[in-house]
């Protein structure tokens, strides 16, 4: 019989690795909770939009493209003036009201039977969705500084992607069943996800606004800010992995090589375990901004390899052996993609100026949407070109080395370009970032 005295260290020693795992008590699990509870409802309804609006609405295929392309435009647009208002207002108080009319919003697809209602709906949401974003990133940069920051940032990714994974699986039943009335629970449930993800930010501090009658900021701050201006279309362009991973892969896999369909579950699902598994690992240091650069020039060089080995299995004819090169490169990917994430989340809150994060955080999601806009055409253009195997194999090498090339850029850009262009003495707080000899910008908030 085991000896109870001997089992119960490893037993603690289980559930100490296991609270380690998880972020702080207080308001960082808090926020953690809250992003768990809307990203498992953002999941279930993922799978589900498609066919919901194209059987269950009635609306064309290309009506739903339209609809979504006019609404994500529209929420793009709004980053920054929304981030601008949780800057003023305060950034908890501003998520939260987010979270509400994005619940509002997804319910009201349960009555849209028209193309005008669809886009109306549709619109609001995305102001929602980037508004809270932009307001979130805010919650965030006040919780902390320095590597407790980069690291929270890091465990709500790993949340997110656990969140989806599990509301995407759950979606499946609805899936099966494939009725109007199991879509609309799906919406419903969608719905109510946001609201219940706004309560535990009862538990989460206020992000003090600006003061009433205190000297106001000049507009448009970040677009004087020459090097936080740069980092963001650096960033912007090499976060099109993501694009990579979630069109240019599939439809590579399916029409480019031996391996059989499946395989794109397979190496897709490998990618999720590794983020949720290896995320906040990876961002280790990276609350320092020149350490944070180096990890993004990193992310280039690694994604190359990977793409370059993406490509090689269009000649590799059987399927076994292909599906174990794609395995093994999408674990590559996934380690660029970890530290492109890593470095990015350093570089968008420590190059910030202190009270602005939600401006910031606001502009540089442009980046991303903009690079994730673009992608479609590029990707298909490039990575998926008709004709002779050589012409594809060739966008992919062409692809890995722009990537590794723009990304390569990223820590000339702060030890060269300055932080404010014009010297406006608004972001003195920003041009103090770690990237130069002086002390971290981190350390002397809290001095």
């Amino acid at each position: 019989m085991p000896d109870p005295s001997a089992a119960a260290p490893g037993g603690r020693s289980a559930w100490a690795r296991l609270c380690r795992a998880l972020p702080e008590r207080g308001a960082p699990r808090a926020l953690a909770l809250s992003t768990f509870v809307g990203q498992t409802g953002s999941g279930l309804l993922l799978p589900v939009s498609a066919l919901f609006f194209t059987r269950s609405v009635g609306l064309s295929p290309s009506q739903v493209g339209v609809g979504l392309a006019v609404a994500g435009l529209v929420g793009l647009l709004a980053a920054v003036p929304m981030g601008r208002l949780a800057d003023r207002f305060g950034a908890r108080g501003t998520y939260a009201a987010a979270l509400g009319v994005q619940a509002l919003a997804t319910a009201s697809y349960t009555v849209v039977h028209t193309l005008w209602a669809f886009v109306a709906a549709a619109t609001l949401a995305a102001l929602a969705e980037r508004g809270g974003g932009a307001a979130r990133g805010a919650v965030i940069g006040g919780m902390g500084t320095g590597e407790a920051r980069v690291r929270l940032r890091a465990t709500l990714k790993s949340v997110t992607n656990a969140g989806l994974s599990i509301g995407t699986a759950l979606a499946a039943f609805a899936l099966a069943v494939d009725s109007r009335a199991a879509y609309l629970t799906i919406v419903l449930v969608n719905a109510a996800a946001y609201v219940l993800a706004a309560l535990p930010l009862a538990r989460v501090p206020e992000v003090a606004g600006q003061a009433p009658g205190a000297p106001g900021k000049p507009r448009r701050v970040v677009l004087r800010d020459r090097r936080y201006t740069l980092v963001t279309a650096a960033c912007g362009v090499t976060s099109i992995h993501y694009d990579v991973l979630s069109l240019a892969l599939p439809l590579w896999i399916a029409g480019h090589s031996s391996v059989p369909k499946w395989g794109i579950s397979a190496v897709v699902m490998a990618n999720t375990v590794l983020v949720v598994l290896l995320q906040v690992p990876f961002s280790r240091g990276t609350g320092d901004a020149l350490k944070a650069a180096y990890a993004v020039r990193r992310s280039g060089w690694v994604l190359a390899v990977s793409w370059t080995m993406i490509a090689c299995v269009t000649f590799v004819h059987r399927p076994v052996t292909g599906l174990l090169v794609l395995v093994l490169a999408m674990t590559v990917h996934t380690a660029g993609e970890l530290w492109h994430s890593a470095g990015s989340y350093g570089l968008s809150y420590e190059l910030a100026p202190a009270g602005s994060h939600g401006e910031y955080q606001g502009f540089f999601s442009l980046g991303r949407g903009a690079t994730g806009a673009l992608s479609p055409v590029l990707l298909t253009t490039v990575c998926l070109a008709p004709g002779a195997d050589w012409r594809p194999v060739t966008g992919w090498l062409l692809l890995g080395a722009a990537v590794a090339v723009v990304a390569a850029t990223v820590p000339p850009l702060l030890r060269r370009v300055p932080h404010a262009a014009n010297g406006d003495p608004a972001l003195g707080d920003a041009a103090t970032g770690s990237a130069g000899p002086s002390r971290p910008r981190a350390v002397q908030e809290t001095s």
